[in-house]
């Protein structure tokens, strides 16, 4: 179960209605915003509390993407690895077929002689 914790990120406020969670994914910054509305009253806490858990989110779906397209890749090798395999299982099929017929053939004529 993956699960993330509110001091991995770095935390920006103006101190009025905004606070903003930064964190990275692959090197890049990556925000999460939580914006107070006029009429509510401002609480740093709960604005961090949702600003880590946006921020969270979106790494999250680009690690998601990330996956997905790694995944991919895996798979395509996968399908290449299978289709060599294949392959060499019908050439060590021919090879013995081949042997068989050969061996018979020096064993026929070894018998002429």
């Amino acid at each position: 179960m993956y699960s993330f914790t509110y001091d991995k990120y770095n935390y920006f406020t103006d101190g009025e209605n905004k606070v903003v969670a930064v964190a990275t994914y692959a090197g890049k910054p990556v925000r999460g915003v939580a914006k107070c509305d006029p009429n509510d009253n401002f609480d740093l806490a709960t604005g961090k509390e949702l600003a880590a858990a946006r921020c969270n989110a979106k790494i999250a779906k680009k690690r998601q993407a990330n996956a997905f397209k790694q995944m991919s890749v895996a798979k395509a090798q996968l399908e290449q690895a299978q289709k060599q395999y294949h392959n060499m299982v019908n050439y060590y099929e021919d090879a013995c077929e081949a042997l068989d017929a050969a061996t018979v053939s020096v064993a026929d004529i070894e018998n002429r002689l």
